[in-house]
Protein backbone atom coordinates (compact mmCIF):
# COMPACT_ATOMS: atom_id res chain seq x y z
CA UNK A 1 0.00 0.00 0.00
CA UNK A 2 2.97 2.57 1.15
CA UNK A 3 4.70 1.77 -2.82
CA UNK A 4 1.01 2.48 -4.21
CA UNK A 5 0.57 5.95 -2.40
CA UNK A 6 4.05 6.66 -3.40
CA UNK A 7 3.21 6.13 -6.88
CA UNK A 8 0.36 7.58 -7.11
CA UNK A 9 2.22 10.96 -5.58
CA UNK A 10 4.97 10.52 -8.17
CA UNK A 11 2.81 10.15 -11.48
CA UNK A 12 0.17 13.48 -9.50
CA UNK A 13 3.81 15.28 -9.20
CA UNK A 14 5.29 14.92 -12.29
CA UNK A 15 1.96 16.26 -14.46
CA UNK A 16 1.89 19.06 -12.05
CA UNK A 17 5.60 19.75 -13.20
CA UNK A 18 4.29 19.20 -17.09
CA UNK A 19 2.13 21.60 -16.90
CA UNK A 20 4.63 24.24 -15.11
CA UNK A 21 7.15 23.35 -17.69
CA UNK A 22 4.72 24.08 -21.10
CA UNK A 23 3.68 27.25 -20.09
CA UNK A 24 7.25 28.50 -19.49
CA UNK A 25 8.21 26.87 -22.51
CA UNK A 26 5.98 29.60 -24.26
CA UNK A 27 7.58 32.31 -23.08
CA UNK A 28 11.35 31.23 -24.32
CA UNK A 29 12.64 32.07 -27.66
CA UNK A 30 16.16 32.23 -27.46
CA UNK A 31 19.63 30.46 -28.50
CA UNK A 32 20.96 28.83 -25.87
CA UNK A 33 24.33 27.02 -25.52
CA UNK A 34 23.17 23.81 -23.43
CA UNK A 35 20.11 21.63 -23.59
CA UNK A 36 18.80 20.10 -20.25
CA UNK A 37 20.40 16.39 -20.65
CA UNK A 38 19.11 13.31 -17.83
CA UNK A 39 21.87 13.10 -14.93
CA UNK A 40 20.02 9.08 -14.64
CA UNK A 41 18.58 6.12 -16.60
CA UNK A 42 16.30 3.82 -16.09
CA UNK A 43 17.28 0.56 -15.14
CA UNK A 44 19.65 1.83 -12.16
CA UNK A 45 19.57 -0.40 -8.95
CA UNK A 46 17.87 1.26 -6.09
CA UNK A 47 15.42 3.12 -8.25
CA UNK A 48 12.14 1.72 -8.09
CA UNK A 49 10.37 4.13 -11.05
CA UNK A 50 12.15 6.65 -13.25
CA UNK A 51 10.97 9.66 -15.63
CA UNK A 52 12.27 12.21 -17.63
CA UNK A 53 10.63 14.95 -19.44
CA UNK A 54 12.01 17.99 -21.39
CA UNK A 55 10.63 20.97 -22.73
CA UNK A 56 12.61 23.96 -24.04
CA UNK A 57 15.39 24.71 -21.66
CA UNK A 58 13.53 23.06 -18.47
CA UNK A 59 13.33 19.37 -17.71
CA UNK A 60 11.95 17.26 -14.99
CA UNK A 61 13.92 13.96 -13.68
CA UNK A 62 11.80 12.02 -11.13
CA UNK A 63 13.34 8.74 -9.21
CA UNK A 64 11.22 6.86 -6.76
CA UNK A 65 14.15 4.94 -4.17
CA UNK A 66 14.10 1.96 -2.65
CA UNK A 67 14.74 4.39 0.23
CA UNK A 68 10.78 5.44 0.31
CA UNK A 69 12.62 8.73 -1.06
CA UNK A 70 10.94 10.36 -3.92
CA UNK A 71 13.99 12.65 -6.04
CA UNK A 72 12.84 14.94 -8.46
CA UNK A 73 15.56 16.86 -10.11
CA UNK A 74 14.49 20.23 -12.10
CA UNK A 75 16.48 21.55 -14.30
CA UNK A 76 16.70 25.37 -16.13
CA UNK A 77 19.87 25.21 -18.70
CA UNK A 78 20.54 27.74 -21.35
CA UNK A 79 23.05 29.85 -20.77
CA UNK A 80 23.33 29.54 -17.25
CA UNK A 81 22.80 26.38 -15.08
CA UNK A 82 20.68 25.56 -12.37
CA UNK A 83 19.67 22.09 -11.08
CA UNK A 84 17.46 21.59 -7.87
CA UNK A 85 17.31 18.41 -6.03
CA UNK A 86 14.67 17.87 -4.08
CA UNK A 87 14.40 14.78 -1.37
CA UNK A 88 10.74 14.12 -0.86
CA UNK A 89 9.85 12.24 2.37
CA UNK A 90 6.77 10.87 4.21
CA UNK A 91 6.18 12.41 7.80
CA UNK A 92 7.14 15.52 9.73
CA UNK A 93 10.74 16.39 10.38
CA UNK A 94 9.93 20.14 12.35
CA UNK A 95 11.95 18.96 15.38
CA UNK A 96 15.09 18.07 13.36
CA UNK A 97 17.40 21.41 13.60
CA UNK A 98 19.06 23.28 10.52
CA UNK A 99 22.56 21.47 11.01
CA UNK A 100 21.02 18.00 10.61
CA UNK A 101 19.31 19.33 6.79
CA UNK A 102 22.64 20.49 5.87
CA UNK A 103 24.18 16.83 6.88
CA UNK A 104 21.75 15.12 5.51
CA UNK A 105 22.28 17.08 2.36
CA UNK A 106 25.45 15.84 1.85
CA UNK A 107 24.66 12.13 2.93
CA UNK A 108 21.89 12.17 -0.12
CA UNK A 109 24.40 13.00 -2.77
CA UNK A 110 26.93 10.41 -1.40
CA UNK A 111 23.96 7.96 -1.89
CA UNK A 112 23.42 9.01 -5.41
CA UNK A 113 27.00 8.81 -5.65
CA UNK A 114 26.86 5.03 -5.59
CA UNK A 115 24.13 4.71 -8.04
CA UNK A 116 26.52 3.63 -11.06
CA UNK A 117 30.19 4.29 -11.56
CA UNK A 118 28.87 6.98 -13.98
CA UNK A 119 27.22 8.70 -11.02
CA UNK A 120 30.41 8.53 -8.83
CA UNK A 121 31.42 12.38 -9.37
CA UNK A 122 28.61 13.16 -7.26
CA UNK A 123 30.61 11.91 -4.43
CA UNK A 124 32.36 16.08 -4.94
CA UNK A 125 29.54 17.85 -4.26
CA UNK A 126 28.88 16.10 -0.87
CA UNK A 127 32.53 16.97 0.21
CA UNK A 128 32.14 20.38 -1.07
CA UNK A 129 29.07 20.37 0.70
CA UNK A 130 30.69 19.32 3.90
CA UNK A 131 33.43 21.00 3.92
CA UNK A 132 31.39 23.96 3.50
CA UNK A 133 28.44 23.40 5.62
CA UNK A 134 30.00 24.94 8.36
CA UNK A 135 29.72 28.68 6.81
CA UNK A 136 26.33 27.79 5.28
CA UNK A 137 22.82 28.75 6.96
CA UNK A 138 19.57 27.22 5.30
CA UNK A 139 17.63 29.06 2.77
CA UNK A 140 20.49 31.04 1.45
CA UNK A 141 23.08 30.44 -1.25
CA UNK A 142 26.62 29.97 -0.64
CA UNK A 143 28.89 30.92 -3.64
CA UNK A 144 31.72 27.46 -3.68
CA UNK A 145 33.94 28.94 -6.68
CA UNK A 146 33.15 32.20 -8.61
CA UNK A 147 30.19 31.87 -10.32
CA UNK A 148 28.92 28.46 -8.58
CA UNK A 149 26.54 28.61 -5.78
CA UNK A 150 24.39 25.81 -3.92
CA UNK A 151 22.32 26.57 -1.38
CA UNK A 152 19.98 24.14 1.15
CA UNK A 153 17.06 24.29 2.17
CA UNK A 154 13.50 22.31 3.39
CA UNK A 155 9.67 22.52 3.32
CA UNK A 156 8.19 20.87 6.57
CA UNK A 157 4.58 19.88 6.61
CA UNK A 158 2.94 17.44 8.99
CA UNK A 159 2.32 15.40 6.04
CA UNK A 160 5.65 15.00 4.42
CA UNK A 161 9.00 16.92 4.55
CA UNK A 162 11.37 17.86 1.40
CA UNK A 163 15.19 18.62 1.37
CA UNK A 164 16.05 21.03 -1.49
CA UNK A 165 19.62 21.60 -3.03
CA UNK A 166 20.05 23.86 -5.51
CA UNK A 167 23.23 24.23 -7.46
CA UNK A 168 23.39 26.99 -9.78
CA UNK A 169 26.15 28.22 -11.99
CA UNK A 170 26.13 32.11 -13.61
Amino acid sequence: MHVLNQTMKFFLILSGFVVVFGTHACQTNQKCKYKPEPIFEKGLPRVVQYNFEKNGTQSLESLLLDSGVLLEIGQDVCNSTKQEYRFIVQGDYSQFPDSLWMKEAGKQMVYLSALSPKHASLKAWADVLEASRPQMKIGEDFEVQAGIKVRVDKVISTDQSTLILLFSQD
